[in-house]
């Protein structure tokens, strides 16, 4: 039997006990790249399911949008298509009013079948919500909706009972009194080729996918949702512009029509036939005056 020195018994234990560790590293670090590498992948794969969706399904809605010519059905399609692309249970659709307030436009909830305003003919009771209090002036930054309005920023919530800094104290008597449970929200604002805020597009209750169980709403939903807004506000804005373009047109044609009704009517009474009849008038009352007295 071959007794070895101590030194070389200690180093090849040492050796050993290396090699170990660099092959324990080498495991670690190729297992960490090709999970890096995976992850790569599915963000991949998440961006390119993106872009077709961007292509397949936002594109063609701002085309729709853009050749609406009837209101309510532009503001019910504005809404639909977010609460469709979002799987979103439930929104409202809100317009800044020239009194600085957020007026309900529409009002959307497929569990509790709620459809206000639209094309379903049915008018949102709702009150406006003010943009600044009415006593002081002070910008109303509790209300998630009207924040979004005066930020022109999107809001997300992941659960509105245990979010802080925005009042939800309405969004929880609502769920009290119709047996809901709001969880996640999404504010967007609507904004017009200058910036101009002109109205708020808010969804409640992202769903997924595979088991429509309620999450909160996705970073790339959410700036989907920000391009469909912009699409949507061009659309709101160019319809806007384009009837107070056709009031205009109609109020200039009332007035056209009512300066030429007066043109005629003086034309007539001016004439010597119209000034003939007022003095043939005037002898047939005399006449008959002498007769009676």
């Amino acid at each position: 039997m071959i007794h070895l020195p101590f030194s070389i018994l200690n180093f090849f234990w040492s050796y050993g006990v290396g090699a170990s560790l660099l092959g324990a590293v080498g495991i670690h670090v190729g297992q960490k790249a090709r999970s890096h590498s995976q992850n790569l992948v599915r963000q991949a794969e998440r961006e390119k399911k993106r872009a077709d969706k961007l292509a397949n399904f936002v594109i063609p809605i701002g085309l729709a949008l853009a050749v609406e010519t009837d209101l309510n059905t532009l503001l019910e399609k504005i809404l639909l298509e977010a609460k469709i692309l979002s799987l979103a249970d439930g929104g409202t659709l809100y317009l800044v009013t020239p009194e600085n307030t957020l007026r309900f436009v529409m009002v959307l909830n497929d569990s509790l079948k709620i459809a206000m305003g639209g094309t379903s003919g049915k008018e949102v009771s709702l009150p406006p919500l003010n943009l600044y209090d009415p006593a002081t002036g002070v910008p109303n930054l509790h209300n998630i909706a009207t924040s979004c309005a005066l930020d022109a920023q999107s809001i997300s919530v992941a659960d509105v009972y245990s979010a802080e800094g925005y009042d939800f104290s309405g969004t929880k008597a609502f769920d009290k009194k119709m047996n809901y449970r709001t969880i996640s929200v999404l504010c967007v604002p609507l904004k017009n080729a200058d910036r101009t805020v002109i109205g708020v597009l808010q969804l409640i209750n992202a769903r997924a996918p595979e088991t429509l169980q309620v999450v909160p709403f996705d970073e790339h939903l959410c700036q989907m949702m920000e391009l469909l807004g912009l699409l949507a506000a061009a659309s709101l804005a160019s319809y806007l512009k384009t009837k107070k373009l056709t009031d205009q047109i109609a109020e200039l044609k009332i007035q056209i029509d009512e300066v030429k009704k007066e043109r005629q009517v003086a034309e007539i009474t001016e004439s010597d036939y119209f000034k003939s009849l007022q003095s043939r008038a005037r002898e047939m009352r005399a006449k008959v005056k002498g007769q009676n007295s």
